[in-house]
């Protein structure tokens, strides 16, 4: 749903490649008190990533989000020295390159600042890291709002081609449904869409089923969050948005791809228990870990977060660099605004 957050802040390598038929590696937890140490920090002009790599703490020095200019990154590969005391050698460009890294914490534990060879970070959380969710109170009742949508008019273009609408549960099966705008576990703390079902483009949906046949190989299955959803409902999301948070979505006069019928938000579910995968962030986390390349977090979200994505536009989606969850399906072509409910 939202869009691209703007932030001046390197990018990260180490990704690990998505090949096998299963994860490549026997993920190896932090301990507890490591992993409170792990989100962005942030100070002189730059940000500091402090994720996870082959069980140890990793940093990633100035990172960017989409930035193309990967070679400039910094790597380093920590060694606990003692408890929030830190050596490291450089894994990036300047590999003869050695440091110490020394956090700080907060009465919980948790990592709130962090000095870098004298240079000092503060802890920036992620969405939802600190047991805080952002949340937005509409200035207006969600019923009056839905009111103010029902009566506005949808935009108007000129093209050829239109959706056609299909229940998702009709064409693929064993998806799993955590629709968040029908809920209250979304970024207005209570339900946006009336509708239950998931509706996307049938051809969407034939390619969405064969991602889920081949995602079975690696003991996963489809989670649905979001699908199509009505020009109505997305007027509504403007409008509770108001007017400090409008960049988060599109104007509504121009309409937004999830009125198309052809853009879907997924993550991941483990097929041997039917658990949602614990993924790098939740939906619609604004936050730096929402972006694609985000190199934080641990070694195996990356790889689940990475492996989605591979078989998403392998079957012909396009993945959105801002938002690791989205996808949009022949983006290329131009769709009809649709403004239906229930098709």
């Amino acid at each position: 749903m939202l869009k691209f957050i703007k932030t001046v802040i390197c990018l990260a390598l180490f990704v690990l490649p998505v090949t096998g038929q299963t994860a490549p590696y026997e993920a190896e937890p932090l301990t507890k008190d490591e992993a409170a140490l792990m989100g962005a920090y942030i100070g002189n002009g730059k940000v500091i990533i402090v994720g996870e790599a082959a069980a140890n703490l990793r940093i990633v020095d100035g990172y960017i989000p989409n930035t193309k200019e990967k070679e400039q990154q910094l790597v380093y590969l920590l060694t606990r020295e003692h408890y929030n005391s830190y050596s490291y050698k450089n894994a990036g460009p300047k590999k003869d390159q050695d440091g110490n890294a020394d956090f700080e914490r907060d009465k919980n534990g948790q990592g709130i600042s962090l000095r870098l060879d004298g240079s000092i970070y503060t802890r920036k959380f992620n969405d939802g890291e600190n047991g805080k969710l952002l949340r937005i109170k509409p200035l207006k009742s969600m019923a009056d709002l839905r009111k103010e949508a029902a009566v506005s008019v949808p935009p108007r273009h000129s093209y050829a081609k239109s959706a056609d609408l299909v229940d998702l549960a009709t064409v693929v099966q064993g998806l799993h449904y955590d629709l968040r705008y029908t809920t209250g576990n979304n970024l207005f703390g209570e339900p946006l869409v009336l509708s239950k079902k998931a509706y996307l483009d049938r051809s969407a949906a034939q390619a969405l089923g064969r991602v889920q046949k081949d995602l079975r190989s690696y003991g996963y299955g489809l989670v649905i969050w979001e699908a199509y959803r009505s020009w109505s409902d997305f007027k509504l999301a403007t409008l509770a948005l108001g007017e400090k948070y409008k960049n988060y979505l599109p104007k509504a006069e121009n309409g937004f791809s999830h009125n198309t019928g052809r853009s879907i938000a997924v993550s991941l579910y483990e097929l041997s228990t039917g658990d949602a995968v614990p993924m790098i962030c939740d939906f619609d986390s604004v936050s730096l870990a929402q972006y694609s390349d985000y190199p934080g977090g641990t070694e195996l979200e990356r790889w689940q977060r990475d492996l989605l994505r591979e078989q998403m536009t392998k079957e012909g989606f396009t993945a959105s660099k801002n938002e690791w969850w989205h996808f949009d399906y022949d983006h290329k072509t131009k769709y009809q605004i649709l403004n239906i409910s229930e098709p």
